[in-house]
């Protein structure tokens, strides 16, 4: 789906969504449940929950440590935010058009499943568990710290836009106001901390409780599509199978099976081994690969091709990435970047973790017992829960109002004139954070958009 027609079926939705509002609201159903409007967005509060936050809060002592840890923790995040953003916006800025061009687009930034092509809407249930944990857990960790700070929540509640935006905790806003900074800091910290809490227990149920079960179920290349009129469609080979052999060079990494085929030629037989429900052993003649990018992809096309080999497979360049799924810790950051980004690769449907990719592995050991189907939801559904919650996170830390880092920011700066200018009246160092704080929030919106909108300059 292109972004015009994705902008436009959104629309369309979104016109629909209007119209049945505005007809509930005109019929006094949205009061009678307690909804209200909250400009295109539906508000739901509730006093319901309060009882049960209060109680998790009972452990001020460990929570306020935990709220204490999250106000460091949070500004060493927003500082490595802010660096990486301002790096991306000058390195774009030195791009050629061409460059420029291939950026990815505006939509990649927005969180809506089919609009984004890394939301892609066959992953709809997963990306709406992940989003609904990602708001729950960060809004009701504000509750909590609100509570053991002895600080009163007013209501809980839902903010609703065709899929839910977001939970909210509404705390007394003059209680909140003047108490003491630390405890307000504490209670703006608790919610990105959360956040990182849950991406944190993701990765170790992900990567080493259920990922250590996952093998791969024959040395080789795994096939993830197979082009029409091939000789691969000739050979017999299915999106599954894996490439062992070719020529008796065994296969073991995309690299080799790159290397092995541009050395091939056209015309000519090659003997392949692959595995599917059995092990198989044919040959199979190559057709000509510049014909056959000329025939199907000559925007890539290119005259060195002529006279090569051509076979017809999508090999699985992800297969080389299990031991990374297993340990996205090892050889830090970079490994952990290429896990994160594992959807921004896979941008033709396709996730590494997702059919055709998982049809390469097995899944043995104690996890065994678990049926293959269920087996990778849970899996799924834990990858998209650590996606979002470390993209909830990261964003939230950033030092814009009205995001938790620009509260944070807000309230470290004020403390900062506070001890540097201690003659300044309240009015005045009020003044001075308000404006510096503005400053600051348009320029990380700037440096955040930048390389979403540069491309349309």
């Amino acid at each position: 789906m292109s972004l015009m027609e994705g902008l436009l079926v959104f629309f369309a939705i979104l016109s629909a969504y209007f119209l049945i509002v505005m007809f509930l609201h005109k019929k006094g159903i949205l009061e009678k449940y307690n909804i209200s409007l909250y400009g295109p967005a539906l508000l739901l509060r509730t006093k319901k929950g309060r009882t049960f936050l209060k109680k998790i809060a009972d452990r001020k002592r460990f929570w306020k440590a935990f709220g204490s840890f999250g106000i460091v923790f949070c500004f060493i995040m927003m500082i490595l935010m802010v660096l990486v953003l301002a790096l991306q916006a000058w390195t774009v800025l030195g791009f050629t058009p061409e460059q420029k061009e291939a950026l990815p687009g505006i939509e990649f930034g927005l969180v809506l499943p089919g609009i984004n092509p890394i939301l892609p809407l066959e992953y709809i249930a997963y990306i709406l568990l992940a989003l609904v944990v990602a708001v729950i857990v960060h809004e009701f960790s504000h509750g909590i710290l609100t509570f053991a700070s002895n600080l009163k929540v007013k209501s809980l509640g839902i903010l609703y836009l065709i899929i839910p935006l977001g939970a909210f905790c509404e705390p007394d806003e003059e209680q909140l106001r003047n108490t003491k900074t630390s405890n307000r800091m504490r209670v703006y910290a608790a919610g990105p901390t959360s956040n990182f809490t849950v991406v944190l227990i993701s990765i170790l149920l992900f990567s080493f409780v259920f990922m250590p079960a996952v093998q791969h179920a024959a040395d080789g290349i795994g096939i993830i599509s197979i082009g029409e009129d091939t000789p691969a469609e000739e050979l017999g080979l299915q999106p599954g199978m894996i490439i062992t052999h070719i020529n008796d060079t065994k296969i073991d990494t995309f690299y080799d099976f790159f290397i092995v085929m541009n050395n091939t030629r056209a015309n000519k037989p090659i003997n392949i081994s692959y595995v599917g429900q059995e092990t198989y052993f044919k040959s199979v003649i190559l057709s000509d690969k510049y014909y056959e990018y000329e025939k199907r992809n000559p925007e890539a096309n290119n005259k060195s091709y002529m006279g090569k080999g051509y076979l017809g497979v999508g090999p699985n360049p992800f297969i080389d990435f299990l031991p990374i799924l297993k340990n996205p810790f090892s050889n830090f950051p970079n490994n952990f970047l290429l896990f994160y980004i594992l959807p921004l690769l896979g941008l033709d449907g396709y996730n590494p973790i997702y059919s055709p990719f998982t049809d390469s592995y097995i899944i043995t050991g104690p996890l065994s017992f678990i049926p293959s189907n269920i087996f990778w939801v849970i899996v799924n559904a834990l990858y998209w829960i650590f996606w979002l919650n470390l993209a909830v996170g990261l964003f939230n830390v950033l030092p814009m109002i009205p995001l938790d880092g620009g509260f944070l920011f807000n309230d470290a700066l004020g403390s900062f004139i506070r001890r540097v200018k201690k003659g300044l009246s309240d009015e005045r160092r009020e003044k001075i954070v308000k404006n510096v704080s503005l400053v600051t929030s348009l320029l990380i919106l700037f440096i955040v958009l930048f390389p979403w909108l540069v491309k349309y300059f």
